[in-house]
């Protein structure tokens, strides 16, 4: 279906897109020792990636409004050719000052791509055909999550570092040709509405504060999470004011949205969350390669992406909220079994497995709350409630990982004394262990699992509820 006549050409261009902005969100660690020995300042090395995580978070707030007022054509229009330029920028950038500068304007352009990406799914495809298109999102992600490190890895051996950005060029160039005239380009509201400065700098710094607090994970991560906290306060109390404001309350806590949100955040901070930190036990505390600690963080991956598929097929015979109800249950009970397989030290792959299973949750909610808040969407808000929902889940996504982070540390340090141990075991691959620190890391690791599956147990009755409102809008129908 979604490469049959109907949506062969606008599906090339999504595909692309998507292709290009999760290779840059995964892909350009590979390159960060070559550009630091060529460009020096090596103490803003980490900044190369950072920014570019910023600017898109904050760009998929930005381009939703944007697309309801001027249409997803002239949206796609503008990103891809900014996420052309910027590349380029990238590409033959002569210092590492700059080269951050073009990494911001790249995550500015990525993040819009994203946004545009997941409106134009509501915009463009039929209600039977959206769960097929959010599959194949994920699936590209999950290839790129794959095959983008391995990209970059080659092509930093064989043509330099410059040609880990340069290879975007040709395939944005592709993504427009295709795409040019193919995206609907009717707008649903009014352009003349002015940009929300004010609510997009609040939301910009709440961004930055969860990104600090994931990304460093220290003693002052709950403290920016208070700062989190009393941002978002500060933005609901703009937003009750504000004539346009970047993100309408009403899209985040409407009753046929907030617990769509709702379920979508609290899977990815438990879901995603559980998994942040699996490299680290499996290395420090179950003694694997660090090689193989790092691959492990495919199988949740691969069982999102499967997952998504089966999504897709069981919305043919089942209401989205009905399967978005089966994946609540199996993210619940697979974390639950993830956290009692560390705790009793299962074998490696009995653990692996449980992690395959959380990531086939994640895949079944994704699609499924992804469907239900498009299908209920109208087409003049549909920009400003799927980047509403990308941005709520990309919390979900900071707020778990801090938190499991947080747990980890505090574990460790009863056990040890030793915080600082942790840092040394996340930037350090040659640091020795030995059994005290391992059962430590362990133990760690199985309080901050608890801690997840507590949130992934959370979805369970949001997805109840998603049921239930499903339910009493049909028998209201009949």
């Amino acid at each position: 279906m979604l490469l049959g006549p109907r949506y062969r050409a606008v599906s090339a261009a999504l595909i692309s897109t998507v292709a290009m902005a999760s290779y840059n969100n995964l892909s350009v660690t590979a390159a960060l020792p070559d550009i630091g020995d060529d460009l020096g300042r090596v103490a803003l090395l980490p900044w190369v990636v950072t920014a570019e995580l910023l600017a898109a978070a904050i760009a998929v707030l930005a381009v939703g409004p944007f697309i309801d007022g001027t249409g997803a054509r002239r949206a796609f229009r503008v990103t891809v050719m900014a996420f052309l330029v910027c590349s380029a920028l990238c590409a033959v950038a002569p210092t590492m000052e700059l080269l951050i500068v073009a990494r911001i304007l790249q995550g500015l352009g990525g993040g819009a791509l994203i946004g545009t990406a997941f409106a134009c799914i509501g915009l463009i495809y039929d209600d039977t055909v959206r769960p097929w298109a959010y599959a194949m999102f994920s699936s590209v992600w999950g290839v790129m999550s794959i095959g983008g490190p391995a990209l970059a890895a080659l092509l930093v051996s064989t043509l330099g570092w410059r040609a880990v950005f340069a290879c975007n060029l040709p395939v944005a160039v592709a993504a427009a040709i295709v795409g040019w005239r193919r995206l609907p380009s009717q707008a649903h509201q009014a352009a003349t509405d002015p940009l929300d400065r004010r609510g997009l700098a609040t939301l910009s710094a709440l961004t930055v504060s969860l990104l600090l607090a994931t990304s460093a994970v220290s003693w002052y991560s709950a403290g920016l999470l208070v700062a989190a906290a009393l941002l978002c306060v500060g933005y609901a109390r703009h937003a009750k004011r504000a004539v346009a404001p970047v993100v309408r309350l009403s899209h985040i806590i409407g009753g046929q949205w907030r617990n769509i949100h709702l379920l979508g955040a609290l899977t990815m901070a438990g879901g995603t969350g559980a998994g942040v930190f699996l490299p680290l036990y499996l290395k420090a505390g179950r003694g694997s390669s660090a090689a193989f600690a790092a691959f492990a963080v495919l199988w949740p991956t691969l069982g999102w992406s499967t997952a998504s598929w089966v999504s897709g097929a069981m919305q043919q015979r089942l209401h989205a909220s009905t399967v978005s109800l089966i994946g609540a249950v199996i993210i619940s009970t697979s974390a639950i079994s993830a956290t009692i397989a560390v705790g009793v030290e299962a074998p490696v792959v009995v653990v692996l497995t449980m992690f395959a299973c959380i990531g086939w949750g994640i895949g079944t909610i994704s699609t499924s709350s992804m469907a239900l808040l498009q299908g209920r969407a109208e087409p003049r808000e549909m920009g400003r409630i799927s980047s509403a929902h990308h941005f709520l889940r990309s919390l979900g996504f900071a707020y778990g990982a801090a938190l499991a982070g947080l747990v980890i540390f505090w574990a460790v340090d009863r056990r040890t004394g030793d915080t600082e141990l942790v840092r040394d075991l996340l930037g350090d691959s040659d640091v020795v262990v030995d059994a005290a620190v391992a059962d430590a890391l362990g133990a760690a690791y199985s309080w901050s699992l608890a801690t997840m599956a507590l949130l992934c147990t959370l979805t369970v009755p949001a997805a109840v509820l998603l049921a239930q409102r499903y339910n009493l809008e049909r028998i209201t129908r009949d």
